[in-house]
C-alpha cells in the first residue's frame, strides 16, 4: 500500500508539479491540524487548559 502511494506521489511529481504542490500543502495542513487537535486533547486529559 504504501508502496503504491509513494509510485503515486513521484509519478504526480515527474507529469504534473503543480499538482504535486497542492497535494504537499494539503497534506502538510492536514498533519498540522492533526497534531495541534491531538495536543490538545492530550493537555485536556492533563488538566492543562490553554485558555485564560
Amino acid at each position: 500500500m504504501v508502496d503504491t502511494l509513494n509510485e503515486y506521489i513521484v509519478a504526480i511529481y515527474s507529469l504534473h508539479k503543480a499538482k504535486y504542490g497542492l497535494i504537499v500543502v494539503a497534506l502538510t495542513s492536514v498533519v498540522g491540524i492533526s497534531v495541534g487537535i491531538f495536543t490538545e486533547v492530550i493537555l485536556r486529559s492533563l488538566g492543562i487548559s490553554g485558555e485564560r
